[in-house]
C-alpha cells in the first residue's frame, strides 16, 4: 500500500501543551483518528474509496493507526490571500479574499 496522508484539526494551544510528550500526541491520534480525520474519500490507483463506509480497507487503516504505524507532523495555522478585482463603470475595485487554514496534524500512514 502506498503512503496515505490524512489531516486532523487541532488548536495551537493544545499542540503547545501536548508537544512536550510524544505519547500524549500518539494517544490522541489513536483515539480520535476514526472521528476527526479527513479526507474521507481517497483515490488509490484508479479506485475511489469512501472511508465513511465500513470496508476491509478502512479496518486495515484503523488497525495501523491503533498499532502506532504512522508518523505525524504539526502544520501551523496558515493564511492565504487571493486578490480578485472587479471592473465596474471604468473603476477597478480590488477585493482581497483571505482564507484561514486551521492548525492541524498531518498523519502519514
Amino acid at each position: 500500500m502506498k503512503e496515505l496522508q490524512f489531516y486532523m484539526d487541532i488548536s495551537p494551544k493544545w499542540w503547545v501543551n501536548s508537544s512536550k510528550d510524544e505519547s500524549i500526541i500518539k494517544k490522541y491520534i489513536c483515539n480520535q483518528f476514526e472521528y476527526d480525520y479527513y479526507p474521507r474519500i481517497i483515490t488509490l490507483g484508479r479506485q475511489q474509496i469512501d472511508l465513511d463506509e465500513e470496508n476491509d480497507f478502512k479496518s486495515q487503516l484503523l488497525d495501523k493507526v491503533k498499532s502506532g504505524e504512522f508518523i505525524y507532523e504539526f502544520l501551523p495555522e496558515d493564511e492565504t490571500l487571493k486578490e480578485n478585482y472587479v471592473i465596474s463603470n471604468g473603476n477597478v475595485s480590488i477585493n482581497p479574499d483571505k482564507k484561514l487554514i486551521n492548525s492541524r496534524i498531518l498523519i502519514k500512514i
